[in-house]
């Protein structure tokens, strides 16, 4: 019998390849647990297998899918050999304008924010050994949106009333959900360039500029003066996996932004 804590001995993370993701998943293989690695880029989830070798898995998944995602727990179930753990750490943001929000832009946040941690949460439930645990990677937007989030903010903050349900509907089986609340972490999904409705994309040095000048107006909007750091938030997370008694939480880790005015 394993000494490490229930939640955090099998676990599949979503977005596994990279970021905050991967962050998680190194975290609890460093601790001795097995992961499955989930996402679209092949080539990163093999990285982390080839690292981990024994104790890391692969599980090419379009989590945009339905049809790819359909049963993705129990694949992960049978890979490690059960599953007492699920964390959901994929998503995407695209900043536009009430006005200028596409079609395809709302459709696709939904999707991997909303829609995908959801049914994942719901499959959880009946596949995760009793005790086991769900975490998911929520926003510090779902709480204080930006003009340019509608779409991802209304996303996590619909993440955060779903994990919610989930945790009432797993208590019977002390299965627990929980989420985290990042503030603004250096992660890719950051250092995309946010550009106004129809600018072109800079090249060269100016993309360059663009992108420090950027990241450098995001950490001074935290009060302790700096980005998160992924493995910042994969701390929270590994402990939200292992608490027996936390349920229905949400632990905000943000440099002290929501104290901003």
């Amino acid at each position: 019998m394993s000494t490490r804590p229930v939640g955090t001995r099998k676990v599949l993370v979503t977005g596994g390849g990279s970021g905050m993701g991967l962050a998680v998943a190194e975290a609890l293989l460093r601790a001795g647990g097995r992961v499955a690695v989930t996402g679209r880029r092949v080539e990163r989830l093999e990285a982390v297998v080839r690292a981990w070798p024994g104790q890391a898995v692969a599980l090419p998944c379009d989590l945009a899918s339905p049809s790819e995602r359909s049963g993705l727990l129990a694949r992960a179930r049978d890979a490690l050999g059960g599953l007492d753990g699920l964390v959901h750490s994929a998503g995407v943001v695209e900043h536009q304008l009430p006005g200028h929000i596409s079609e395809e832009a709302l459709r696709a946040q939904l999707e991997i924010n909303l829609v995908a941690p959801l049914r994942l949460g719901e499959e959880a439930l009946s596949i995760l050994e009793d005790g086991g645990g769900m975490v998911f990677i929520a926003s510090t937007l779902a709480l204080r949106p930006l003009p340019t989030s509608a779409v991802y903010s209304a996303a996590k903050a619909g993440l955060l009333a779903a994990m919610r349900s989930l945790a009432l509907t797993g208590a019977a089986r002390r299965i627990r959900a929980n989420a985290v609340c990042p503030g603004v972490v250096d992660t890719e999904m950051i250092r995309a360039p946010r550009l106004a409705p129809g600018e072109p994309l800079p090249q060269g040095e100016e993309l360059e500029r663009r992108i420090s000048a950027q990241l450098s107006t995001l950490g001074a909007l935290h009060p302790l003066g700096r980005l998160g750091k992924p493995e910042e938030v994969a701390d929270a997370v590994v402990h939200l996996l292992a608490a027996p008694w936390t349920t229905g939480s949400e632990l905000v880790i943000d440099g002290g932004i929501l104290l901003r005015e």
